[in-house]
Protein backbone atom coordinates (compact mmCIF):
# COMPACT_ATOMS: atom_id res chain seq x y z
CA UNK A 1 0.00 0.00 0.00
CA UNK A 2 1.41 3.32 -1.40
CA UNK A 3 2.15 6.18 1.85
CA UNK A 4 -0.67 8.20 0.67
CA UNK A 5 -3.16 5.23 1.28
CA UNK A 6 -1.97 4.54 4.20
CA UNK A 7 -2.39 7.86 5.69
CA UNK A 8 -5.75 8.74 3.90
CA UNK A 9 -6.99 5.37 6.26
CA UNK A 10 -4.68 6.41 9.17
CA UNK A 11 -6.84 9.53 9.32
CA UNK A 12 -10.20 8.15 9.00
CA UNK A 13 -8.72 5.97 11.86
CA UNK A 14 -7.61 8.80 14.18
CA UNK A 15 -11.01 10.59 13.84
CA UNK A 16 -13.58 10.53 16.59
CA UNK A 17 -16.32 8.70 15.02
CA UNK A 18 -19.35 10.96 14.23
CA UNK A 19 -23.00 10.08 12.87
CA UNK A 20 -22.02 9.38 9.21
CA UNK A 21 -18.79 6.95 10.60
CA UNK A 22 -20.71 3.72 8.90
CA UNK A 23 -20.92 5.51 5.51
CA UNK A 24 -17.36 6.91 5.81
CA UNK A 25 -16.11 3.31 6.32
CA UNK A 26 -17.43 1.63 3.78
CA UNK A 27 -16.19 4.64 1.46
CA UNK A 28 -12.66 4.14 2.39
CA UNK A 29 -12.99 0.23 2.10
CA UNK A 30 -14.09 0.55 -1.47
CA UNK A 31 -11.39 3.10 -1.83
CA UNK A 32 -9.08 0.92 -0.53
CA UNK A 33 -9.59 -1.81 -2.35
CA UNK A 34 -9.69 -0.03 -6.08
CA UNK A 35 -6.35 1.89 -5.11
CA UNK A 36 -5.19 5.24 -6.34
CA UNK A 37 -5.48 5.24 -10.27
CA UNK A 38 -2.95 4.46 -12.56
CA UNK A 39 -2.68 5.31 -15.76
CA UNK A 40 -3.65 1.75 -16.93
CA UNK A 41 -7.14 2.88 -16.09
CA UNK A 42 -9.20 4.01 -18.89
CA UNK A 43 -10.34 7.94 -17.82
CA UNK A 44 -6.30 8.24 -16.35
CA UNK A 45 -4.37 7.25 -18.81
CA UNK A 46 -2.64 10.18 -19.39
CA UNK A 47 -2.39 11.21 -15.79
CA UNK A 48 0.73 9.66 -13.72
CA UNK A 49 0.00 9.95 -9.65
CA UNK A 50 2.83 8.17 -8.57
CA UNK A 51 4.44 11.74 -7.06
CA UNK A 52 0.94 11.89 -5.64
CA UNK A 53 1.08 8.05 -3.87
CA UNK A 54 4.33 8.87 -2.72
CA UNK A 55 3.73 11.46 0.31
CA UNK A 56 2.22 10.89 3.35
CA UNK A 57 -0.40 13.92 3.68
CA UNK A 58 -1.88 15.23 6.99
CA UNK A 59 -5.32 16.23 7.88
CA UNK A 60 -5.75 20.32 6.97
CA UNK A 61 -5.21 22.34 10.43
CA UNK A 62 -8.91 23.84 11.34
CA UNK A 63 -7.55 28.03 11.13
CA UNK A 64 -8.95 30.55 13.09
CA UNK A 65 -12.03 32.43 11.53
CA UNK A 66 -9.52 35.77 11.87
CA UNK A 67 -7.37 34.29 9.76
CA UNK A 68 -9.06 32.89 7.58
CA UNK A 69 -10.79 35.25 6.89
CA UNK A 70 -7.33 38.05 5.85
CA UNK A 71 -6.36 35.04 4.04
CA UNK A 72 -9.26 34.21 1.72
CA UNK A 73 -8.68 37.20 -0.64
CA UNK A 74 -10.29 36.07 -3.67
CA UNK A 75 -10.09 38.10 -6.78
CA UNK A 76 -13.97 36.68 -8.03
CA UNK A 77 -15.08 38.79 -4.90
CA UNK A 78 -16.64 41.09 -7.60
CA UNK A 79 -18.22 39.16 -9.19
CA UNK A 80 -21.19 39.35 -6.50
CA UNK A 81 -21.86 42.21 -4.09
CA UNK A 82 -22.66 39.82 -1.26
CA UNK A 83 -20.30 38.45 0.88
CA UNK A 84 -18.81 35.26 -0.60
CA UNK A 85 -19.86 31.91 1.67
CA UNK A 86 -15.89 30.46 2.69
CA UNK A 87 -14.53 26.94 3.03
CA UNK A 88 -11.36 27.31 4.66
CA UNK A 89 -9.05 23.93 5.14
CA UNK A 90 -12.20 21.94 4.51
CA UNK A 91 -14.51 24.04 7.05
CA UNK A 92 -17.26 25.80 6.56
CA UNK A 93 -17.06 30.02 8.16
CA UNK A 94 -20.48 30.27 8.75
CA UNK A 95 -19.86 31.88 12.71
CA UNK A 96 -19.31 35.57 13.29
CA UNK A 97 -19.11 37.78 10.05
CA UNK A 98 -20.87 35.13 7.89
CA UNK A 99 -22.91 36.41 5.01
CA UNK A 100 -26.34 37.27 5.95
CA UNK A 101 -29.36 35.37 4.54
CA UNK A 102 -31.13 36.85 1.64
CA UNK A 103 -33.94 36.56 0.55
CA UNK A 104 -34.43 33.04 -1.83
CA UNK A 105 -30.89 31.05 -0.76
CA UNK A 106 -30.44 28.96 2.41
CA UNK A 107 -26.45 28.32 3.28
CA UNK A 108 -25.92 25.78 6.54
CA UNK A 109 -22.72 23.78 7.35
CA UNK A 110 -22.75 19.93 6.53
CA UNK A 111 -21.14 19.51 10.05
CA UNK A 112 -23.81 20.93 11.38
CA UNK A 113 -26.41 19.04 9.51
CA UNK A 114 -24.55 15.76 9.89
CA UNK A 115 -25.16 16.43 13.85
CA UNK A 116 -28.63 17.62 13.96
CA UNK A 117 -29.92 15.12 11.10
CA UNK A 118 -27.40 12.64 9.98
CA UNK A 119 -30.44 10.70 7.79
CA UNK A 120 -31.32 13.90 6.32
CA UNK A 121 -27.77 14.60 5.00
CA UNK A 122 -27.32 11.11 4.59
CA UNK A 123 -30.24 10.85 1.61
CA UNK A 124 -28.60 13.69 0.25
CA UNK A 125 -25.02 12.61 -0.46
CA UNK A 126 -24.57 11.34 -3.81
CA UNK A 127 -23.60 7.70 -4.30
CA UNK A 128 -20.23 7.06 -5.70
CA UNK A 129 -19.56 4.34 -8.00
CA UNK A 130 -16.55 1.66 -8.25
CA UNK A 131 -15.37 3.65 -11.35
CA UNK A 132 -12.13 5.10 -12.52
CA UNK A 133 -13.97 8.89 -12.20
CA UNK A 134 -15.08 8.10 -9.31
CA UNK A 135 -12.53 7.04 -6.50
CA UNK A 136 -12.19 10.22 -5.14
CA UNK A 137 -15.39 10.91 -4.81
CA UNK A 138 -15.49 7.58 -2.50
CA UNK A 139 -12.20 9.69 -0.76
CA UNK A 140 -14.36 12.87 -0.07
CA UNK A 141 -17.72 10.60 1.04
CA UNK A 142 -14.87 9.36 3.71
CA UNK A 143 -12.86 11.95 4.50
CA UNK A 144 -15.05 15.35 4.47
CA UNK A 145 -15.15 17.13 7.47
CA UNK A 146 -17.24 20.05 6.47
CA UNK A 147 -18.95 21.76 3.60
CA UNK A 148 -21.71 23.88 2.65
CA UNK A 149 -25.25 23.21 1.54
CA UNK A 150 -26.79 25.85 -0.64
CA UNK A 151 -30.74 25.71 -1.21
CA UNK A 152 -32.15 28.18 -3.95
CA UNK A 153 -35.80 28.66 -3.39
CA UNK A 154 -36.58 31.41 -5.61
CA UNK A 155 -34.66 33.24 -8.46
CA UNK A 156 -31.84 34.47 -7.29
CA UNK A 157 -30.25 37.89 -9.03
CA UNK A 158 -26.77 38.12 -7.50
CA UNK A 159 -23.86 35.56 -7.81
CA UNK A 160 -23.31 33.44 -4.80
CA UNK A 161 -19.84 33.06 -4.95
CA UNK A 162 -17.93 30.42 -2.60
CA UNK A 163 -14.26 30.54 -1.71
CA UNK A 164 -12.32 27.14 -1.32
CA UNK A 165 -9.47 28.25 0.45
CA UNK A 166 -6.61 26.04 1.27
CA UNK A 167 -3.95 26.68 3.87
CA UNK A 168 -0.57 24.16 4.49
CA UNK A 169 0.04 23.03 7.47
CA UNK A 170 3.81 21.75 8.38
CA UNK A 171 4.01 18.93 5.96
CA UNK A 172 1.42 17.38 3.01
CA UNK A 173 -1.97 18.90 3.60
CA UNK A 174 -4.76 17.08 2.44
CA UNK A 175 -7.98 19.32 2.25
CA UNK A 176 -11.63 17.31 1.76
CA UNK A 177 -14.46 19.79 1.04
CA UNK A 178 -17.94 19.20 -0.09
CA UNK A 179 -20.86 21.58 -0.97
CA UNK A 180 -24.27 20.40 -2.00
CA UNK A 181 -26.95 22.73 -4.01
CA UNK A 182 -30.34 22.31 -4.43
CA UNK A 183 -33.25 23.96 -6.23
CA UNK A 184 -36.61 24.77 -6.14
CA UNK A 185 -39.25 23.89 -9.21
CA UNK A 186 -38.51 27.16 -11.08
CA UNK A 187 -35.83 28.64 -8.82
CA UNK A 188 -32.66 30.48 -10.85
CA UNK A 189 -29.10 31.00 -9.71
CA UNK A 190 -25.85 32.12 -10.25
CA UNK A 191 -23.29 30.01 -8.22
CA UNK A 192 -19.39 30.29 -8.33
CA UNK A 193 -16.62 28.07 -6.18
CA UNK A 194 -13.30 29.80 -6.42
CA UNK A 195 -10.75 27.38 -5.51
CA UNK A 196 -7.49 29.02 -4.08
CA UNK A 197 -4.60 28.09 -1.99
CA UNK A 198 -1.72 29.90 -0.69
CA UNK A 199 2.37 29.51 -0.66
CA UNK A 200 3.81 26.93 1.37
CA UNK A 201 3.82 22.98 1.83
CA UNK A 202 2.21 21.04 -0.60
CA UNK A 203 -1.22 21.12 -1.16
CA UNK A 204 -3.70 17.85 -2.32
CA UNK A 205 -7.13 19.74 -2.74
CA UNK A 206 -10.00 16.72 -2.63
CA UNK A 207 -12.90 19.03 -3.08
CA UNK A 208 -16.91 17.15 -4.56
CA UNK A 209 -19.91 19.31 -5.38
CA UNK A 210 -23.41 17.87 -6.74
CA UNK A 211 -26.23 19.87 -7.82
CA UNK A 212 -29.41 18.78 -7.57
CA UNK A 213 -31.86 20.51 -10.66
CA UNK A 214 -36.00 20.65 -9.75
CA UNK A 215 -37.74 21.11 -12.61
CA UNK A 216 -37.98 24.05 -14.47
CA UNK A 217 -34.65 25.80 -12.36
CA UNK A 218 -31.77 27.27 -14.03
CA UNK A 219 -28.07 27.73 -12.61
CA UNK A 220 -25.17 28.68 -14.07
CA UNK A 221 -22.08 26.96 -12.20
CA UNK A 222 -18.28 28.70 -12.43
CA UNK A 223 -15.59 26.18 -10.80
CA UNK A 224 -12.41 28.14 -10.86
CA UNK A 225 -8.95 26.34 -9.81
CA UNK A 226 -6.30 29.12 -9.38
CA UNK A 227 -4.18 27.03 -7.05
CA UNK A 228 -0.62 27.71 -6.27
CA UNK A 229 2.29 25.94 -8.12
CA UNK A 230 2.50 22.95 -5.36
CA UNK A 231 -1.12 22.54 -5.53
CA UNK A 232 -2.98 19.22 -6.54
CA UNK A 233 -6.05 19.90 -7.22
CA UNK A 234 -8.23 16.96 -7.74
CA UNK A 235 -12.50 17.78 -8.15
CA UNK A 236 -15.59 15.81 -8.56
CA UNK A 237 -19.20 17.17 -9.88
CA UNK A 238 -22.31 16.00 -10.69
CA UNK A 239 -25.11 17.37 -12.10
CA UNK A 240 -29.00 15.78 -12.01
CA UNK A 241 -30.87 17.52 -13.85
CA UNK A 242 -35.19 17.05 -13.63
CA UNK A 243 -37.88 17.90 -16.53
CA UNK A 244 -37.25 21.08 -17.91
CA UNK A 245 -34.08 22.24 -16.22
CA UNK A 246 -31.23 24.11 -17.31
CA UNK A 247 -27.54 23.76 -16.48
CA UNK A 248 -24.78 26.15 -17.76
CA UNK A 249 -21.50 25.16 -16.38
CA UNK A 250 -17.77 26.36 -16.89
CA UNK A 251 -14.67 24.91 -15.87
CA UNK A 252 -11.60 27.09 -15.70
CA UNK A 253 -8.13 25.74 -15.29
CA UNK A 254 -5.97 29.17 -14.46
CA UNK A 255 -3.25 27.75 -11.68
CA UNK A 256 -1.99 24.70 -9.38
CA UNK A 257 0.78 22.04 -10.47
CA UNK A 258 -1.97 19.44 -10.98
CA UNK A 259 -5.71 19.81 -12.02
CA UNK A 260 -8.30 16.94 -12.14
CA UNK A 261 -11.67 18.29 -13.21
CA UNK A 262 -14.73 16.07 -13.37
CA UNK A 263 -17.96 16.08 -14.68
CA UNK A 264 -21.18 13.81 -14.53
CA UNK A 265 -23.96 15.28 -15.56
CA UNK A 266 -26.87 12.90 -15.82
CA UNK A 267 -30.38 14.49 -17.81
CA UNK A 268 -33.15 12.85 -16.00
CA UNK A 269 -35.91 14.85 -17.36
CA UNK A 270 -37.39 15.28 -20.75
CA UNK A 271 -36.72 18.68 -22.24
CA UNK A 272 -33.65 19.44 -19.45
CA UNK A 273 -30.91 20.57 -21.38
CA UNK A 274 -26.94 21.11 -20.53
CA UNK A 275 -24.14 23.58 -21.63
CA UNK A 276 -20.72 22.54 -19.95
CA UNK A 277 -18.11 25.03 -20.89
CA UNK A 278 -14.59 24.17 -19.93
CA UNK A 279 -11.14 26.92 -20.61
CA UNK A 280 -8.16 25.03 -19.62
CA UNK A 281 -4.61 26.78 -19.26
CA UNK A 282 -1.18 24.62 -19.18
CA UNK A 283 1.51 27.04 -18.75
CA UNK A 284 5.50 26.01 -17.46
CA UNK A 285 4.80 22.37 -16.12
CA UNK A 286 1.47 22.81 -15.43
CA UNK A 287 -0.81 19.35 -15.52
CA UNK A 288 -4.39 19.72 -16.59
CA UNK A 289 -6.72 17.14 -16.95
CA UNK A 290 -10.29 17.47 -17.41
CA UNK A 291 -13.21 14.57 -18.17
CA UNK A 292 -17.09 15.38 -18.83
CA UNK A 293 -19.88 12.80 -19.14
CA UNK A 294 -23.09 13.38 -19.74
CA UNK A 295 -25.63 10.72 -19.69
CA UNK A 296 -28.93 11.41 -21.77
CA UNK A 297 -31.55 9.48 -19.35
CA UNK A 298 -34.66 10.74 -20.63
CA UNK A 299 -36.19 12.17 -24.08
CA UNK A 300 -36.05 15.46 -25.86
CA UNK A 301 -33.13 16.49 -23.82
CA UNK A 302 -29.94 18.30 -25.34
CA UNK A 303 -26.57 19.14 -24.35
CA UNK A 304 -22.89 21.10 -25.73
CA UNK A 305 -19.72 20.65 -24.77
CA UNK A 306 -17.29 22.86 -25.90
CA UNK A 307 -13.53 22.99 -24.31
CA UNK A 308 -11.05 25.40 -25.20
CA UNK A 309 -7.37 24.17 -24.57
CA UNK A 310 -3.39 26.25 -24.63
CA UNK A 311 -0.06 24.60 -23.48
CA UNK A 312 3.12 26.22 -23.45
CA UNK A 313 6.36 24.92 -21.66
CA UNK A 314 5.89 21.51 -20.86
CA UNK A 315 2.64 21.58 -20.29
CA UNK A 316 0.00 19.06 -20.80
CA UNK A 317 -3.77 19.11 -21.32
CA UNK A 318 -5.77 16.66 -21.45
CA UNK A 319 -9.70 17.03 -21.95
CA UNK A 320 -11.56 13.36 -22.09
CA UNK A 321 -15.08 14.31 -23.13
CA UNK A 322 -18.03 11.49 -23.18
CA UNK A 323 -21.88 11.60 -24.21
CA UNK A 324 -23.99 8.61 -23.52
CA UNK A 325 -27.58 8.61 -24.52
CA UNK A 326 -29.46 5.68 -23.52
CA UNK A 327 -32.16 3.63 -24.56
CA UNK A 328 -35.64 5.62 -24.98
CA UNK A 329 -33.88 8.52 -24.97
CA UNK A 330 -34.88 9.71 -28.63
CA UNK A 331 -35.33 13.26 -29.12
CA UNK A 332 -31.52 13.98 -27.89
CA UNK A 333 -29.25 16.45 -29.53
CA UNK A 334 -25.95 16.88 -28.26
CA UNK A 335 -22.53 18.42 -29.70
CA UNK A 336 -19.25 18.58 -28.85
CA UNK A 337 -16.35 20.83 -29.51
CA UNK A 338 -12.88 20.62 -28.27
CA UNK A 339 -10.18 22.79 -30.02
CA UNK A 340 -6.45 22.87 -28.25
CA UNK A 341 -3.56 25.80 -29.22
CA UNK A 342 0.10 24.56 -28.75
CA UNK A 343 1.88 27.57 -28.22
CA UNK A 344 5.28 25.33 -28.02
CA UNK A 345 6.94 22.66 -29.42
CA UNK A 346 7.63 20.34 -25.62
CA UNK A 347 3.47 20.92 -24.50
CA UNK A 348 0.80 18.50 -25.60
CA UNK A 349 -3.10 18.56 -25.74
CA UNK A 350 -4.76 15.12 -26.00
CA UNK A 351 -8.64 15.56 -26.55
CA UNK A 352 -10.77 12.36 -27.03
CA UNK A 353 -14.53 13.01 -27.44
CA UNK A 354 -16.61 9.74 -28.01
CA UNK A 355 -20.08 8.99 -28.72
CA UNK A 356 -22.37 5.91 -26.93
CA UNK A 357 -25.90 6.10 -28.61
CA UNK A 358 -28.51 3.11 -27.63
CA UNK A 359 -31.33 5.26 -29.16
CA UNK A 360 -32.62 6.15 -32.67
CA UNK A 361 -34.24 9.57 -33.24
CA UNK A 362 -31.21 11.33 -32.47
CA UNK A 363 -28.81 14.04 -33.21
CA UNK A 364 -25.31 13.67 -31.99
CA UNK A 365 -21.83 15.91 -33.55
CA UNK A 366 -18.62 15.73 -32.05
CA UNK A 367 -15.18 17.08 -33.17
CA UNK A 368 -11.43 17.77 -32.27
CA UNK A 369 -8.54 19.81 -33.60
CA UNK A 370 -5.18 20.37 -32.03
CA UNK A 371 -2.57 23.26 -33.80
CA UNK A 372 -0.71 25.85 -33.44
CA UNK A 373 -1.80 29.43 -34.51
CA UNK A 374 -3.30 29.98 -37.88
CA UNK A 375 -0.08 30.97 -40.01
CA UNK A 376 -2.99 32.94 -42.80
CA UNK A 377 -4.16 34.35 -40.08
CA UNK A 378 -1.16 35.52 -38.69
CA UNK A 379 0.09 36.80 -42.21
CA UNK A 380 -3.14 39.04 -42.44
CA UNK A 381 -2.33 40.76 -39.10
CA UNK A 382 1.39 41.34 -39.73
CA UNK A 383 0.29 42.58 -43.24
CA UNK A 384 -2.22 45.09 -41.74
CA UNK A 385 0.85 46.54 -39.56
CA UNK A 386 0.31 44.82 -36.28
CA UNK A 387 3.94 43.60 -35.16
CA UNK A 388 4.10 39.98 -33.97
CA UNK A 389 3.78 40.15 -30.68
CA UNK A 390 0.57 41.85 -30.51
CA UNK A 391 -0.91 39.77 -33.32
CA UNK A 392 -0.06 36.23 -31.68
CA UNK A 393 -2.01 37.50 -28.38
CA UNK A 394 -4.57 38.68 -30.78
CA UNK A 395 -5.27 35.12 -32.07
CA UNK A 396 -4.47 33.33 -28.40
CA UNK A 397 -7.51 35.38 -26.83
CA UNK A 398 -9.81 34.85 -30.13
CA UNK A 399 -9.25 31.37 -29.81
CA UNK A 400 -10.36 31.22 -26.00
CA UNK A 401 -13.63 33.94 -26.46
CA UNK A 402 -15.51 31.15 -27.40
CA UNK A 403 -15.57 30.13 -23.92
CA UNK A 404 -15.88 33.78 -22.23
CA UNK A 405 -18.76 34.84 -24.34
CA UNK A 406 -20.48 32.69 -23.18
CA UNK A 407 -20.74 33.62 -19.42
CA UNK A 408 -23.29 35.53 -18.21
CA UNK A 409 -22.34 37.32 -15.41
CA UNK A 410 -20.42 40.44 -16.58
CA UNK A 411 -18.60 40.59 -13.44
CA UNK A 412 -17.61 36.59 -13.26
CA UNK A 413 -16.28 37.30 -17.00
CA UNK A 414 -14.38 40.54 -16.33
CA UNK A 415 -12.93 38.84 -13.25
CA UNK A 416 -11.85 35.78 -15.41
CA UNK A 417 -10.68 37.51 -18.23
CA UNK A 418 -7.92 39.51 -16.22
CA UNK A 419 -6.86 36.38 -14.74
CA UNK A 420 -6.41 34.67 -17.87
CA UNK A 421 -4.41 37.54 -19.59
CA UNK A 422 -2.38 37.50 -17.09
CA UNK A 423 -1.36 33.75 -17.64
CA UNK A 424 -1.10 34.65 -21.68
CA UNK A 425 1.96 35.84 -23.45
CA UNK A 426 2.15 39.51 -24.15
CA UNK A 427 -0.30 40.24 -21.16
CA UNK A 428 0.18 44.21 -21.16
CA UNK A 429 -0.77 43.87 -25.12
CA UNK A 430 -3.83 41.82 -24.73
CA UNK A 431 -5.08 44.31 -21.97
CA UNK A 432 -4.84 47.22 -24.53
CA UNK A 433 -6.69 45.60 -26.76
CA UNK A 434 -9.64 44.47 -24.45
Amino acid sequence: MSSALQSFEAALRARPPDRLAAMRAESMRRFLELGLPNTGDETWRYTNLRGLAAKPYVDAPRIAAGAAVDAAASWLAAASTAAPVRIVNGFAELGDGAPPERPGVTVRSLRSLAAQDPEWLLERIAPAADTDEERWALLNRALFVDGIYLRIDSPVEDPILIVHLALPGGADTAVHSRVIIETAPGATATVIEHHIGSNGAAVLANSATQIELAADSSVEHYRVFAGNDTMTHIDALTVRQARGSRCRQFTIALGGALVRADLRAKLDGPGAAHDSHSLLVGHGSRHVDCVATVLHASPQATSTQTSRAIASGTGRVVFNSKVVVAAGAAGTQSNQSARGLLLSPTAEIDTRPQLEIHADDVKCAHGATTGRLDPDMMFYLLSRGIDRAAAQSLLIYAFLDDVLTGMSSPAARSAIENALIAELPDADLLREFR
